[in-house]
């Protein structure tokens, strides 16, 4: 006698939420490969990409002229136009169906000089972002030829001007310089020997009449899109990495100043930037700092708010900048496809490679009384393994008061635990 098994009857309520589950996977894998397909073809489409040029890398962008008379086709992968003519340069968000992510490219001379060989300024979008350039097309600034000078003494060259300057190095009396700007103030110049930047007051240095026509760098300087408003999407893509965002990425040795939105910022090397809110921006430093207007400086792996409001000028600008904040796990994620997506572009045209980091740069920590190893990894979250390879790589490492420390890459991870256990417990 057959016994027939029990037939199972499988809820329609089950089916549809395993179905459901399984279009949640494959509409996130749609997204993440969309994605990638777009960053991929940075290059092939945007290789040899010259100063002062934009790029459509793939669809969908668009951007508007400022002028009918120099208007040329944006429409296409590959498509280049002048970046001084563009108002606007705009990108579409994730569009499965048609396979559609966009993603461009702007690469800017802004403030650097001519002899400068390496690249400028990329501002790259991706997805759902917009670009307003702020600068008019017949106030743009050129960058000037560098005329040559001379010493007039010894004197001292430094990485930037001001009251605190940093020296970088020394020029002999009649030592040849090629200088092709002068600072606001015009108390200093600014020397481009060997396609580098320093700068030196002014009267170390024979005045010229050629210098005459010299510009003068400065926050306020209206160099093409130096003043610039940008905007994202807010919504959730289907994948995290569709989500929208702009980097900057500036020369590692030489600081640029903007305007975003309404508001100066010096920025030196590689920040996103992201709206969170109708009203409000989010910039998080991936490499190098920031200074704002403000005084707040941001370093790498810190992020600052900006509040958004409407003036007379515009309609969304940065009424005020938060203090600098520890950046948060998606933030350090967008940097790092960012990052991936600015590499690509560096790969196809010979620029250098960088690496975006989620830890802060080295500080020094002086010991004060009752403090402990443990106590400072917590605190700093690092490992104790990293703060010992960075003081001398001594395991039997004593804290004694006032004692200088070195605390390498903080906020990459509070590892103690794994190596070694808590003297408390």
């Amino acid at each position: 006698m057959r016994i027939s098994k029990p037939v199972r009857l499988i809820s329609p309520l089950l089916l549809g939420i395993a179905f459901a589950c399984a279009t949640v996977v494959t509409d996130a894998q749609t997204c993440r490969a969309t994605v990638a397909r777009a960053i991929a073809s940075l290059a092939a489409n945007c290789a040899e990409l010259a100063r002062d040029s934009a790029c459509y890398a793939y669809p969908s962008a668009s951007a508007e002229f400022a002028d009918a008379a120099h208007e040329t086709a944006f429409d296409k992968p590959g498509a280049r136009a002048s970046a001084a003519d563009l108002a606007t340069v705009r990108t579409g968000g994730l569009d499965a169906a048609r396979n559609q992510w966009g993603i461009a490219v702007l690469h800017l001379s802004a403030n650097l000089p001519e002899t400068y060989r390496g690249p400028g300024v990329i501002v790259m979008l991706g997805g759902p972002a917009a670009l307003l350039n702020e600068v008019a097309v017949g106030d743009a600034m050129p960058i000037h030829p560098p005329v040559s000078t001379a010493a007039l003494e010894s004197a001292t060259l430094y990485r930037r001007p001001g009251v605190i300057p940093e020296p970088v190095g020394e020029v002999q009396a009649d030592a040849l310089l090629l200088v092709d700007a002068y600072e606001d103030t015009g108390g200093w110049l600014r020397v481009v020997n060997d396609g580098g930047v320093s700068w030196v007051e002014a009267d170390k240095v024979a005045r010229l009449q050629a210098m005459d026509g010299l510009p003068r760098l400065g926050l306020g300087a209206t160099f093409a899109w130096q003043a610039l408003s940008l905007s994202t999407g807010t919504d959730y893509p289907e994948c995290a990495e569709a989500e929208p965002w702009i980097a900057i990425q500036t020369p590692a040795d030489i600081g640029v100043s903007l305007s975003v939105n309404g508001v100066d910022i010096h920025l030196r090397s590689m920040a996103t930037i992201k709206q969170v809110h109708r009203n409000a921006l989010s910039m998080t430093v991936h490499r190098g700092e920031a200074t704002t207007i403000f005084g707040g400086t941001v370093r790498q792996s810190e992020s600052i708010i900006g509040i958004l409001g409407a003036t007379d000028d515009r309609e969304a600008t940065v009424l005020e900048w938060s203090g600098a904040l520890p950046g948060a796990d998606a933030e350090f994620a967008r940097g790092q496809r960012a990052q991936a997506a600015l590499n690509e572009l560096g790969r196809a045209n010979g620029w250098p490679l960088y690496e975006a980091h989620n830890y802060l740069p080295e500080i020094r920590h002086i010991v004060q009384a009752g403090e402990t190893l443990y106590g400072l990894t917590a605190r700093y979250e690092t490992s104790v393994a990293e703060i010992i390879a960075a003081n001398g790589g001594d395991d039997s490492l004593r804290l004694l008061i006032g004692m200088e420390l070195i605390i390498p890459k903080p906020g990459s991870g509070f590892a103690w635990r794994d190596a070694t256990p808590d003297p408390g417990e």
